[in-house]
C-alpha cells in the first residue's frame, strides 16, 4: 500500500506582499493494469514575477494526472508514459495556458509556472520535470538519490519554465525497468537547500529518513495528523530562516515500518 502527503505552504516573502502560494501538488493513486496501484506524483512551483502563476501551476498538475489517468484507462501501462507521452502533454497544455491568457487579456508569461511529475507501478516508474525543484527517490541499500539536478536557466537564480516558448527542449524524461522505487520525494525550489547537498551534488538523506520513517508507520494511505506536523514544519521558524520563499514537499513509500529503515 502507497501512503502518502503533499503540503505546499507560503513563503514568508509572499506573505509580507499578501500574494498566494504560488505553489501546486497532488499525490495520489490509480488503477493500472489489472487494477495494480499506480502512484502519481506532480509539483510545480510558479514563477514569483507572475500574476497568475498559481494558476498555471494548479493546471499543468491536474492536467498532467488527467492525461495519465486516460492512458492508464485505455490499458496503457507506466513504461508507455514516453518522452512522446510528456511532450504532447506539454502542448497541450501550452494551448490551454494560451487561451487562458486571451481570456483574461494577458500574456502566457503570466502563468509561468515549473513542472516536476513521477508516476510509479509495480516495476517501472517514470519521471519528467522542467526547471528547478527536485526529484529524490530510493535507491540500493535504502540510498537515497537525485532523478535530475535543478536546472538552472542562462542567468543566476533563473530557471526554465514549462509556459515557454522552446520548453520542451527543456524537458527532462527518464524511465526505470525492473525493481520501481519505494520511495520517492518531490520538492520546489524553496526546499533545494535543505533537501540537496551542493557540494557533493547529493541529496541530503538526514532531511529525508525521519519524514519517511515516520510515513511508513501509517496506517492508512493518507493521515492527517502526519499532513499537519508537515506542514507545521515547512512553515517553522527553522525552515523559514533559511528560506523566504514557497514550499511544497511531497512525500510518497510503499515500504512498511523497518522493512524501510537503514
Amino acid at each position: 500500500m502507497w501512503r502518502y502527503a503533499h503540503v505546499s505552504v507560503r513563503g514568508t516573502s509572499h506573505a509580507k506582499t499578501d500574494k498566494p502560494c504560488q505553489d501546486f501538488s497532488l499525490c495520489t493513486t490509480l488503477a493500472g493494469p489489472g487494477g495494480a496501484p499506480v502512484l502519481l506524483a506532480a509539483v510545480s512551483d510558479g514563477a514569483g514575477s507572475a500574476e497568475r502563476s498559481d494558476k498555471g501551476s494548479e493546471l499543468a498538475c491536474t492536467l498532467f494526472a488527467e492525461e495519465v489517468g486516460r492512458h492508464l484507462e485505455k490499458g496503457g501501462d507506466v513504461s508507455g508514459l514516453t518522452r512522446e507521452f510528456g511532450e504532447a502533454w506539454l502542448g497541450r497544455f501550452q494551448r490551454a495556458i494560451r487561451k487562458k491568457a486571451a481570456e483574461s487579456g494577458c500574456r502566457s508569461r503570466e502563468y509561468a509556472c515549473t513542472f516536476l511529475a513521477a508516476v510509479v507501478g509495480e516495476d517501472s516508474a517514470v519521471f519528467m520535470q522542467i526547471g528547478d525543484g527536485a526529484i529524490v527517490l530510493s535507491g540500493e541499500e535504502g540510498v537515497y538519490m537525485w532523478e535530475f539536478w535543478p536546472q538552472q536557466g542562462e542567468y543566476e537564480n533563473t530557471t526554465y519554465f514549462a509556459t515557454q516558448s522552446g520548453a520542451r527542449k527543456y524537458l527532462q524524461h527518464s524511465l526505470r525497468s525492473g525493481a520501481a522505487c519505494g520511495e520517492v520525494a518531490l520538492f520546489t525550489d524553496g526546499l533545494q537547500r535543505l533537501a540537496l547537498h551542493y557540494q557533493t551534488r547529493t541529496a541530503y538523506e538526514p532531511f529525508f529518513r525521519p519524514f519517511f520513517s515516520a510515513l511508513r508507520r501509517q496506517e492508512k494511505p493518507q493521515d492527517e495528523r502526519y499532513g499537519a506536523s508537515l506542514r507545521s514544519f515547512l512553515d517553522s521558524p527553522r525552515v523559514n530562516e533559511r528560506t523566504d520563499d514557497d514550499k511544497t514537499l511531497v512525500l510518497a513509500t510503499r515500504l512498511a515500518g523497518a522493512e524501510g529503515a537503514s
